[in-house]
């Protein structure tokens, strides 16, 4: 029997199993919570949230600019609400989100671009955002350029926007997707107990910020 589009497997990388622990410590009670997962992608974090946390009256919306994802997370009704948008002008009030959830997004945009981004996470967001993103450059071979990775973000520099910052595993020159990487990141990750300490020798870094 022939595969359709949607049953075919799609990889989703690593980021979604080895960050869940150290997120989801981040993430408070969502109780009534307006929560936006941005970059949502086809929902991995929206359905943990979704399996894991009581929201009670609480929204959880999404936010991604593929529509194929927003379709998928459509059929599989994850998110209580659906958006597509551009990051970079995020559609809803000043102070209006609750926890804003953004992993693996921002190294997607130029710096300038990403600079924008933490603006609008700064002007929309009245709890705590949460962002995760690689601190070493990922080549991505063939891919869209919304798909490719177009900037590195120091800890240093989301502390010049007030977010505590925190690693996991340690900064090695991966390169792109070859036979060897399974083995790098494994290694990789032994080292987390001191780059949760000293992010700048992390190879992903979390970020958070209280509003």
């Amino acid at each position: 029997m022939k595969s359709t589009k949607d049953e075919k497997f799609v990889w989703g990388g690593l980021h979604p199993f080895f960050y869940h622990p150290f997120i989801f410590h981040l993430i408070p009670d969502l109780k009534n919570k307006t929560v936006l997962d941005v970059g949502c992608g086809r929902g991995i974090y929206g359905y943990l949230i979704r399996a894991t946390r009581p929201l009670a009256k609480g929204r959880l919306i999404g936010l991604d600019t593929n529509p194929d994802y927003l379709s998928f997370c459509s059929r599989f009704k994850v998110y209580d609400k659906l958006i597509k948008s551009d990051v970079r002008h995020l559609p809803f009030k000043d102070k209006s989100i609750d926890i804003l959830l953004c992993t693996e997004v921002i190294e997607h945009l130029p710096k300038k671009e990403g600079k924008k981004f933490l603006n609008e996470i700064n002007r929309v967001c009245r709890g705590r955002a949460i962002i995760t993103t690689p601190n070493v450059f990922f080549k991505t071979v063939d891919a869209k350029f919304e798909d490719a990775h177009h900037s590195v973000w120091s800890a240093d520099e989301f502390r010049q926007y007030g977010y505590k910052v925190h690693g996991i595993g340690v900064r090695m020159p991966i390169g792109s997707y070859d036979k060897t990487f399974m083995l790098k990141q494994a290694l990789s990750f032994l080292a987390t107990p001191i780059s949760f300490i000293i992010p700048e020798l992390s190879g992903y870094i979390i970020c958070f910020k209280d509003y």
